[in-house]
């Protein structure tokens, strides 16, 4: 058997499969004798069918499906010992190929039309971007604060209740008299000042003191029926009690103000620091500010770097050979006529998986291993499902991980992100970045201006 490989243009290649009687018979004679022993064919008996019948009648089956497992191993072998780098994979050449006789001939030659793929030289230092510096803005430091006084307002317990705050009630049933029904139903309802329907029920509630017991109908405070059910947790059988008459006891009366710039304020949004003045929280948000635009700013310059990267670096490819690729790899679902108005997209793709396999191969840390994937997974439960990182909650949480990740798809798709991350890692270390100062605004303009999407790591 012999491989020859011939050159046909700068990025491809043709090569010939040929083999001789000595490569296959013993292969073919070995496929014909096990087929003869459970062979079914009239007049014998089951694996007695005299061996010369079987050849004659079932020789060239096996001589084409012998042939062809070779052809296919001898071929993937050639490329894999040579290390051949080659688009998509090898197409059949049926012209030079031609009818394979297999009655006729004892050797056969079969050619193959490759793709080499592209050499690469990718040297990331010798790519030179802007590096957005932006610097947080002082109305935007104002909204950030605002938001936070919002978010974040000062809580008080006090003893005497008024408008707008909101009560713990203990209650229990009651009979028409107002006194608690032994055994009756009892639960702590919660009540906001905006819950409150009623006027009769606001004025009853002012001035109340923590510890007071009071008649409360609560189909009254609440005025509508399904709030008074999930207010008192009340199963089908319970519902009668929706306008019962409870004993409520105040056990808290809890206040809620606009939060204050004070000390105390800037404790509760950093509380591992010391924060004395509004001047030094104002810098300290401005700096959390900046932080978040930091890491938006590492994906702008590695958006940039990589469309660099693929509209720049010299690739040629042999368009002929590629689109014919891609309509036989499509299974029918692309036609020749149709791969020349979408061959540019595919070129475009094609040119940034072999940047991404380059880069892979020249820098290790681009890999993204078993274990980070399953902590990707894991981090979503403790992070933004917010469960209890425990040794026993992450020994529960093992077989969800292995369900998740048998999902081939979504198993992909967090690759895909992890690999991501990495890249703007990668990117923002290896580039030669010049920094340049500007504001929030001057930065969208930026990404505008380059048609790109922003988002954060």
């Amino acid at each position: 058997m012999q491989v020859n490989k011939e050159q046909t243009g700068e990025v491809s290649a043709s090569i010939e499969i040929r083999i001789g009687k000595n490569d296959y018979e013993p292969e073919v004679n070995k496929a014909l004798k096990d087929y003869q022993s459970k062979a079914v064919v009239p007049g014998f008996r089951q694996g007695k069918v005299p061996f010369g019948i079987v050849k004659k009648m079932y020789g060239n089956a096996m001589l084409a499906e012998q042939v062809n497992k070779l052809v296919s191993d001898s071929l993937n072998n050639y490329i894999k010992d040579n290390d051949l780098r080659i688009l998509g994979y090898p197409l059949s050449d049926v012209e030079r190929t031609g009818t394979i006789d297999f009655d006729s001939n004892d050797e056969f030659s079969f050619y193959f039309n490759v793709a080499i793929a592209p050499e690469l030289d990718i040297k990331l230092e010798d790519i030179q971007v802007t590096y957005p510096k932006v610097k947080a803005d002082p109305i935007e430091i104002q909204k950030t604060i605002d938001k936070l006084l919002t978010d974040y307002p000062e809580v008080t317990y006090p003893e005497t209740y008024q408008q707008g705050d909101a009560l713990e009630l203990r209650s229990t049933q009651a009979d028409d008299k107002g006194n608690e029904v032994e055994g009756g139903y009892q639960a702590t309802v919660m009540v906001d000042s905006t819950d409150i329907a009623s006027d009769a029920v606001r004025q009853k509630l002012e001035g109340q003191v923590l510890g007071a017991e009071l008649i409360l109908n609560f189909s009254e405070v609440f005025g509508d029926d399904e709030k008074v059910i999930k207010a008192l947790k009340l199963s089908d059988e319970d519902n009668h009690l929706i306008h019962a008459d409870f004993n409520a006891v105040i056990d808290e009366i809890k206040r809620t103000e606009p939060a204050t710039l004070n000390e105390s304020f800037f404790g509760r949004i950093f509380p591992s620091e010391t924060i004395d003045s509004e001047d030094e929280f104002r810098n300290r948000i401005g700096q959390e500010i900046e932080k978040q635009l930091e890491s938006q700013s590492d994906y702008f310059v590695y958006s940039l770097g990589l469309k660099q990267l693929v509209d720049e670096t010299p690739m040629k490819f042999d368009e002929a050979f590629m689109k014919r690729w891609i309509v036989d790899n499509s299974n029918g679902e692309i036609s020749a006529s149709e791969i020349e108005n979408t061959y540019g997209d595919f070129e475009k793709s094609m040119r940034y998986q072999l940047i991404e396999d380059e880069l892979s191969s020249k820098y290790p840390e681009l890999l993204v291993k078993k274990e980070e994937v399953r902590q990707y997974v894991a981090n979503y439960f403790f992070g933004q499902m917010q469960m209890e990182k425990t040794e026993d909650m992450e020994k529960m949480l093992s077989s969800t991980i292995d369900s998740i990740l048998k999902n081939k798809k979504e198993e992909d798709k967090i690759i895909r992100q992890l690999r991501e991350n990495k890249m703007v890692r990668l990117f923002r270390s290896k580039l030669n970045l010049v920094e340049q100062e500007m504001t929030a605004e001057e930065f969208k303009s930026l990404v505008t201006k380059n048609s790109m999407e922003i988002t954060e790591e």
